[in-house]
């Protein structure tokens, strides 16, 4: 969909996007950026591309970012990059195409963001993708390291759930790769098994889904 500013700032037309997406991956830094347990950078890798081609003019509102730290420290620069960024884009945007809409009281309103989460998903089979909205209040993050640490951060600061005055008006959409499980459940075989090499077939998988996951996130955009 293409877009162009409004003529009235107070009007967002039908095919400017309702919201901004900060679109993060999660996984690990060298030396293991290239194992499954990074699947989320790699899908990331994949979906890059896409996006101009498949949402052209919507840049200003969507935002890709690879999280530099090991998966289990993830949260806290993640979450300082969210604030940061979304807070200058609803400035930016807001004078571009205008507010986001009123309350019910004529005050306007900023324009909701919502954070993308890309990582790797053990209980989904190699390559399927699945979708779920929200943080621990609606899904369990079955050990996750790197969401626990995310959405303890977000937690920690007021900002999801969203408490007193939060800076942002936040959702949380995770969009977790299939990885497989390992096929033994003896000690230490899930830690090999997230940390070891991906195969050809393996990132073939992975980057199978970025159209799916464009579409997803071309979905939210409009939301």
């Amino acid at each position: 969909m293409s877009q162009t500013p409004n003529s009235n700032p107070n009007t967002p037309t039908m095919t400017t996007p309702r919201r901004l997406l900060f679109i993060a991956s999660i996984g690990n830094k060298a030396p293991y950026r290239q194992t499954r347990h990074s699947a989320g950078h790699l899908l990331l890798d994949a979906v890059k591309p896409l996006l101009a081609q498949s949402l052209p003019n919507t840049g200003a509102f969507h935002e890709t970012w690879y999280s530099p730290t090991y998966m289990n420290e993830s949260g806290p620069k993640l979450v300082r990059q969210l604030e940061s960024w979304a807070t200058r884009q609803n400035e930016l945007v807001t004078k571009l195409y205008g507010q986001a809409g009123h309350t019910a009281e004529g005050s306007s309103t900023r324009y909701p963001t919502t954070l993308v989460i890309l990582h790797d998903e053990m209980e989904a089979p190699l390559g399927k993708l699945r979708v779920k909205r929200g943080g621990p209040e609606a899904f369990s993050l079955r050990g996750h390291r790197g969401l626990i640490s995310i959405c303890e951060t977000l937690r920690g600061k007021g900002l999801y759930p969203a408490r007193g005055k939060a800076t942002l008006d936040l959702d949380i959409l995770r969009v977790g790769v299939g990885i497989g499980r390992p096929p033994t459940r003896e000690k230490g075989a899930v830690s090999n098994y997230v940390l070891a090499p991906v195969n050809e077939a393996e990132m073939k998988a992975y980057r199978g889904t970025a159209e799916s996951v464009v579409q997803i996130i071309g979905e939210e955009l409009y939301k």
